[in-house]
Protein backbone atom coordinates (compact mmCIF):
# COMPACT_ATOMS: atom_id res chain seq x y z
CA UNK A 1 0.00 0.00 0.00
CA UNK A 2 3.20 2.51 0.39
CA UNK A 3 4.28 1.74 -2.78
CA UNK A 4 3.85 4.51 -5.48
CA UNK A 5 0.28 3.60 -7.65
CA UNK A 6 1.09 2.47 -11.09
CA UNK A 7 -1.10 4.84 -13.61
CA UNK A 8 -1.25 4.62 -17.38
CA UNK A 9 -2.02 7.99 -18.99
CA UNK A 10 -4.47 6.95 -21.83
CA UNK A 11 -4.56 9.27 -24.78
CA UNK A 12 -1.61 11.79 -25.57
CA UNK A 13 -2.86 14.70 -26.63
CA UNK A 14 -2.50 18.27 -24.59
CA UNK A 15 -4.28 17.56 -21.00
CA UNK A 16 -3.03 13.64 -21.47
CA UNK A 17 0.61 15.05 -21.47
CA UNK A 18 0.04 17.84 -18.67
CA UNK A 19 -1.29 14.64 -16.56
CA UNK A 20 1.93 12.34 -17.80
CA UNK A 21 3.97 15.19 -16.86
CA UNK A 22 1.82 16.29 -13.07
CA UNK A 23 1.98 12.18 -12.38
CA UNK A 24 6.03 12.02 -13.43
CA UNK A 25 6.38 14.37 -10.27
CA UNK A 26 4.22 13.14 -7.89
CA UNK A 27 5.92 10.24 -5.38
CA UNK A 28 2.70 8.53 -4.46
CA UNK A 29 2.14 7.70 -8.26
CA UNK A 30 4.34 6.06 -11.05
CA UNK A 31 3.49 6.71 -14.72
CA UNK A 32 4.30 3.12 -16.26
CA UNK A 33 2.58 3.60 -19.66
CA UNK A 34 0.62 5.50 -22.25
CA UNK A 35 -2.15 4.52 -24.27
CA UNK A 36 -2.65 5.97 -27.78
CA UNK A 37 -3.51 4.92 -31.42
CA UNK A 38 -0.38 7.25 -32.67
CA UNK A 39 2.16 5.28 -30.91
CA UNK A 40 4.71 7.47 -32.69
CA UNK A 41 3.67 10.52 -30.76
CA UNK A 42 3.03 8.32 -27.86
CA UNK A 43 6.81 7.48 -28.14
CA UNK A 44 8.55 11.12 -27.87
CA UNK A 45 5.79 12.14 -25.47
CA UNK A 46 7.16 9.04 -23.58
CA UNK A 47 11.06 9.47 -23.79
CA UNK A 48 10.66 12.10 -21.64
CA UNK A 49 9.93 10.34 -18.66
CA UNK A 50 12.35 7.58 -18.93
CA UNK A 51 10.78 3.99 -18.26
CA UNK A 52 7.58 4.22 -20.12
CA UNK A 53 5.97 1.82 -21.92
CA UNK A 54 3.87 2.45 -24.86
CA UNK A 55 0.59 0.86 -26.02
CA UNK A 56 -2.22 1.37 -29.31
CA UNK A 57 -4.77 0.33 -26.93
CA UNK A 58 -6.43 0.30 -23.59
CA UNK A 59 -6.74 -4.20 -24.52
CA UNK A 60 -3.59 -4.24 -24.80
CA UNK A 61 -2.63 -2.35 -21.59
CA UNK A 62 -4.95 -4.06 -19.15
CA UNK A 63 -3.39 -8.02 -20.50
CA UNK A 64 0.22 -6.59 -19.77
CA UNK A 65 -0.95 -6.28 -16.08
CA UNK A 66 1.00 -3.06 -15.96
CA UNK A 67 -1.13 -0.67 -14.46
CA UNK A 68 -3.45 0.14 -11.12
CA UNK A 69 -5.12 3.05 -12.42
CA UNK A 70 -5.33 4.54 -15.58
CA UNK A 71 -6.32 8.60 -16.40
CA UNK A 72 -8.80 8.41 -19.32
CA UNK A 73 -7.62 11.43 -21.24
CA UNK A 74 -9.40 10.83 -24.83
CA UNK A 75 -12.05 12.49 -26.38
CA UNK A 76 -15.41 13.24 -24.77
CA UNK A 77 -17.26 10.87 -26.69
CA UNK A 78 -14.69 8.12 -26.21
CA UNK A 79 -14.76 8.34 -22.18
CA UNK A 80 -17.73 6.47 -20.99
CA UNK A 81 -16.90 3.09 -23.23
CA UNK A 82 -13.04 3.51 -22.57
CA UNK A 83 -13.81 4.18 -18.80
CA UNK A 84 -16.36 0.44 -18.77
CA UNK A 85 -13.72 -1.20 -20.52
CA UNK A 86 -11.01 0.06 -18.35
CA UNK A 87 -13.46 -0.91 -15.13
CA UNK A 88 -14.23 -4.49 -16.76
CA UNK A 89 -10.24 -5.02 -16.92
CA UNK A 90 -9.93 -3.91 -12.78
CA UNK A 91 -8.16 -0.85 -13.30
CA UNK A 92 -8.92 2.22 -11.08
CA UNK A 93 -10.29 5.61 -13.66
CA UNK A 94 -9.88 8.86 -13.36
CA UNK A 95 -11.68 10.33 -16.68
CA UNK A 96 -11.38 13.75 -17.68
CA UNK A 97 -14.60 16.03 -17.89
CA UNK A 98 -17.62 15.81 -19.02
CA UNK A 99 -17.66 11.72 -18.26
CA UNK A 100 -20.51 12.06 -21.27
CA UNK A 101 -22.26 15.09 -22.77
CA UNK A 102 -25.36 13.01 -22.24
CA UNK A 103 -26.94 12.17 -18.71
CA UNK A 104 -28.93 9.03 -20.47
CA UNK A 105 -25.18 7.52 -21.18
CA UNK A 106 -24.29 8.26 -17.46
CA UNK A 107 -26.96 6.89 -16.25
CA UNK A 108 -26.25 3.53 -18.47
CA UNK A 109 -22.32 3.66 -17.35
CA UNK A 110 -23.73 4.06 -13.59
CA UNK A 111 -25.98 1.13 -13.87
CA UNK A 112 -23.48 -1.11 -15.35
CA UNK A 113 -21.00 -0.18 -12.05
CA UNK A 114 -22.77 -2.17 -9.32
CA UNK A 115 -21.08 -2.83 -6.44
CA UNK A 116 -17.33 -2.99 -8.02
CA UNK A 117 -14.58 -2.44 -6.22
CA UNK A 118 -12.44 -0.37 -8.51
CA UNK A 119 -12.60 3.79 -8.02
CA UNK A 120 -14.20 5.60 -10.57
CA UNK A 121 -13.83 9.48 -10.18
CA UNK A 122 -14.58 12.55 -12.50
CA UNK A 123 -11.62 14.94 -13.16
CA UNK A 124 -12.85 18.24 -12.10
CA UNK A 125 -10.02 20.34 -11.92
CA UNK A 126 -11.76 23.71 -10.78
CA UNK A 127 -12.98 22.02 -6.90
CA UNK A 128 -8.82 20.82 -6.17
CA UNK A 129 -8.02 25.54 -7.02
CA UNK A 130 -6.36 26.57 -3.95
CA UNK A 131 -8.76 29.31 -3.72
CA UNK A 132 -11.88 27.73 -4.39
CA UNK A 133 -11.01 25.15 -1.53
CA UNK A 134 -11.42 27.30 1.28
CA UNK A 135 -13.99 29.16 -0.22
CA UNK A 136 -16.53 26.13 -0.81
CA UNK A 137 -15.55 24.77 2.88
CA UNK A 138 -16.91 28.27 4.00
CA UNK A 139 -19.75 28.72 2.11
CA UNK A 140 -21.02 25.03 3.41
CA UNK A 141 -20.23 26.65 7.04
CA UNK A 142 -21.80 29.86 6.75
CA UNK A 143 -24.23 29.20 3.69
CA UNK A 144 -25.16 31.85 1.25
CA UNK A 145 -28.20 33.98 -0.17
CA UNK A 146 -26.56 34.63 -3.71
CA UNK A 147 -23.72 33.26 -5.55
CA UNK A 148 -22.48 35.42 -9.25
CA UNK A 149 -19.75 33.11 -11.32
CA UNK A 150 -18.06 35.07 -14.33
CA UNK A 151 -16.60 32.54 -17.24
CA UNK A 152 -15.19 34.71 -19.83
CA UNK A 153 -13.28 33.35 -22.63
CA UNK A 154 -11.32 34.46 -26.26
CA UNK A 155 -13.82 34.01 -29.73
CA UNK A 156 -11.30 31.63 -30.54
CA UNK A 157 -12.80 28.98 -27.87
CA UNK A 158 -15.81 29.22 -29.47
CA UNK A 159 -14.65 28.91 -32.44
CA UNK A 160 -12.44 25.70 -31.64
CA UNK A 161 -15.78 24.23 -30.71
CA UNK A 162 -17.90 25.33 -32.55
CA UNK A 163 -20.70 22.15 -31.82
CA UNK A 164 -20.13 22.58 -27.63
CA UNK A 165 -22.77 25.26 -26.12
CA UNK A 166 -20.97 27.56 -23.94
CA UNK A 167 -23.17 25.82 -20.77
CA UNK A 168 -21.84 22.81 -21.42
CA UNK A 169 -18.19 23.72 -22.61
CA UNK A 170 -16.97 26.34 -19.97
CA UNK A 171 -19.81 27.06 -17.31
CA UNK A 172 -19.99 23.61 -16.62
CA UNK A 173 -16.98 24.33 -14.29
CA UNK A 174 -18.99 26.93 -12.33
CA UNK A 175 -21.85 24.73 -12.26
CA UNK A 176 -19.76 21.93 -10.50
CA UNK A 177 -19.03 24.77 -7.63
CA UNK A 178 -22.23 25.54 -7.16
CA UNK A 179 -23.62 22.22 -6.42
CA UNK A 180 -21.19 21.78 -3.65
CA UNK A 181 -21.69 25.41 -2.42
CA UNK A 182 -25.23 24.18 -1.61
CA UNK A 183 -24.12 20.78 -0.84
CA UNK A 184 -25.93 18.90 -3.74
CA UNK A 185 -29.31 20.12 -2.93
CA UNK A 186 -31.38 20.57 -6.14
CA UNK A 187 -32.61 23.53 -7.69
CA UNK A 188 -36.40 24.47 -8.12
CA UNK A 189 -35.80 26.68 -11.18
CA UNK A 190 -33.55 26.44 -13.99
CA UNK A 191 -33.50 29.97 -16.31
CA UNK A 192 -31.16 30.65 -19.05
CA UNK A 193 -31.30 33.13 -22.24
CA UNK A 194 -28.25 32.71 -25.29
CA UNK A 195 -27.18 35.28 -27.31
CA UNK A 196 -25.70 34.71 -30.74
CA UNK A 197 -22.62 36.25 -32.90
CA UNK A 198 -22.42 37.33 -35.89
CA UNK A 199 -21.38 33.49 -37.12
CA UNK A 200 -24.88 32.50 -35.85
CA UNK A 201 -23.11 30.83 -32.87
CA UNK A 202 -24.11 30.84 -29.30
CA UNK A 203 -21.01 32.93 -27.74
CA UNK A 204 -22.74 33.96 -24.15
CA UNK A 205 -25.03 32.55 -21.83
CA UNK A 206 -26.44 33.80 -18.76
CA UNK A 207 -27.92 31.58 -16.14
CA UNK A 208 -30.41 31.85 -12.42
CA UNK A 209 -30.91 28.80 -10.36
CA UNK A 210 -32.97 29.76 -7.50
CA UNK A 211 -33.87 26.62 -4.51
CA UNK A 212 -36.62 26.23 -2.28
CA UNK A 213 -35.29 28.49 0.37
CA UNK A 214 -35.04 31.56 -1.88
CA UNK A 215 -31.26 31.23 -2.54
CA UNK A 216 -29.68 32.02 -6.26
CA UNK A 217 -27.11 31.33 -8.08
CA UNK A 218 -26.45 33.23 -10.92
CA UNK A 219 -23.84 32.29 -14.31
CA UNK A 220 -22.34 34.42 -16.90
CA UNK A 221 -20.64 32.78 -19.58
CA UNK A 222 -18.76 34.52 -22.38
CA UNK A 223 -17.05 33.80 -25.39
CA UNK A 224 -16.02 36.54 -27.06
CA UNK A 225 -13.32 38.40 -25.78
CA UNK A 226 -11.03 40.02 -28.34
CA UNK A 227 -7.40 38.33 -29.71
CA UNK A 228 -4.97 40.42 -26.92
CA UNK A 229 -6.83 38.74 -24.33
CA UNK A 230 -5.16 36.46 -21.89
CA UNK A 231 -5.46 32.52 -23.12
CA UNK A 232 -7.45 31.46 -20.55
CA UNK A 233 -9.55 34.58 -20.24
CA UNK A 234 -10.95 35.61 -16.60
CA UNK A 235 -12.96 33.65 -13.89
CA UNK A 236 -14.42 34.86 -10.88
CA UNK A 237 -16.79 34.33 -8.09
CA UNK A 238 -18.65 36.48 -5.74
CA UNK A 239 -20.58 35.83 -2.39
CA UNK A 240 -23.09 37.19 -0.62
CA UNK A 241 -24.70 36.19 2.95
CA UNK A 242 -26.02 37.40 5.68
CA UNK A 243 -23.44 39.59 7.15
CA UNK A 244 -20.65 38.52 4.76
CA UNK A 245 -19.77 39.12 1.05
CA UNK A 246 -16.51 37.56 -0.83
CA UNK A 247 -15.06 37.70 -4.17
CA UNK A 248 -12.23 35.66 -5.28
CA UNK A 249 -10.90 35.80 -8.90
CA UNK A 250 -9.81 32.39 -9.98
CA UNK A 251 -7.92 33.23 -12.89
CA UNK A 252 -6.20 34.19 -13.85
CA UNK A 253 -3.80 33.28 -10.97
CA UNK A 254 -2.61 36.14 -9.31
CA UNK A 255 1.43 36.28 -10.51
CA UNK A 256 2.52 37.97 -13.47
CA UNK A 257 5.71 38.27 -15.67
CA UNK A 258 6.62 41.46 -17.63
CA UNK A 259 9.57 41.51 -19.82
CA UNK A 260 8.93 41.80 -23.13
CA UNK A 261 5.05 41.89 -22.50
CA UNK A 262 2.65 41.08 -19.80
CA UNK A 263 2.07 37.30 -18.96
CA UNK A 264 0.19 34.97 -16.62
CA UNK A 265 2.89 31.71 -16.46
CA UNK A 266 0.41 29.76 -14.46
CA UNK A 267 -3.20 30.36 -15.85
CA UNK A 268 -6.42 28.10 -14.32
CA UNK A 269 -3.13 27.09 -11.69
CA UNK A 270 -2.49 24.21 -14.06
CA UNK A 271 0.77 23.18 -14.24
CA UNK A 272 3.36 20.32 -13.93
CA UNK A 273 5.03 20.48 -10.50
CA UNK A 274 1.49 21.38 -8.45
CA UNK A 275 -1.97 23.81 -8.65
CA UNK A 276 -5.22 21.73 -9.31
CA UNK A 277 -3.99 19.37 -11.54
CA UNK A 278 -1.82 18.09 -8.32
CA UNK A 279 -4.50 18.06 -6.46
CA UNK A 280 -6.64 16.24 -8.09
CA UNK A 281 -4.48 13.91 -8.79
CA UNK A 282 -3.25 13.58 -5.07
CA UNK A 283 -6.66 12.65 -4.46
CA UNK A 284 -7.80 10.24 -6.88
CA UNK A 285 -4.46 8.55 -5.62
CA UNK A 286 -5.59 8.35 -1.80
CA UNK A 287 -9.20 7.27 -3.00
CA UNK A 288 -7.85 4.30 -4.79
CA UNK A 289 -6.17 3.45 -1.62
CA UNK A 290 -9.36 3.28 0.44
CA UNK A 291 -10.11 7.18 0.95
CA UNK A 292 -13.02 9.09 -0.35
CA UNK A 293 -13.54 10.39 -3.62
CA UNK A 294 -13.58 14.01 -3.11
CA UNK A 295 -17.02 15.50 -3.99
CA UNK A 296 -17.96 16.79 -6.87
CA UNK A 297 -16.02 13.77 -8.60
CA UNK A 298 -18.34 10.99 -8.24
CA UNK A 299 -19.89 9.74 -11.30
CA UNK A 300 -23.23 10.82 -9.44
CA UNK A 301 -21.95 14.24 -9.38
CA UNK A 302 -21.58 14.50 -12.80
CA UNK A 303 -24.79 12.86 -13.52
CA UNK A 304 -26.44 15.62 -11.48
CA UNK A 305 -25.01 18.54 -13.53
CA UNK A 306 -25.12 17.22 -16.89
CA UNK A 307 -28.96 17.30 -15.78
CA UNK A 308 -28.59 20.53 -14.40
CA UNK A 309 -27.13 21.70 -17.46
CA UNK A 310 -29.39 19.85 -20.38
CA UNK A 311 -32.36 21.82 -18.18
CA UNK A 312 -30.74 25.02 -18.78
CA UNK A 313 -29.59 24.57 -22.65
CA UNK A 314 -33.71 23.50 -23.06
CA UNK A 315 -34.70 26.58 -20.60
CA UNK A 316 -32.38 28.71 -23.26
CA UNK A 317 -33.77 27.66 -26.25
CA UNK A 318 -37.27 27.42 -25.37
CA UNK A 319 -39.53 30.60 -26.86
Amino acid sequence: MNDPLRIAVVGVGEFGVLHAEALSRLPEARLVALVDPDTTRAQVVAARFGSVAVFSNLGDLIVSNAAEAVVIATRADSHVALAAQAVKGGLHVLVEKPLANQSEKIREFQSHLGSNREVVMIDHLCLFHSLVIPLVERVRTSSFRALHFVRHRPECVGARFPDDHPIQLTMIHDLYIAAQMAQGEEPISFQAMDSRGPAGRVDMSWVTLRWNDGRIATFQCHMMLPGGSPAEGWDSIEIFGDGLHSRVTTNPAPWTWTDTQTRWPVNLEIHEGGGMLAGLLKNFVAACRGLPIARGCRVEDALQVQVWVEKLIASAKAP
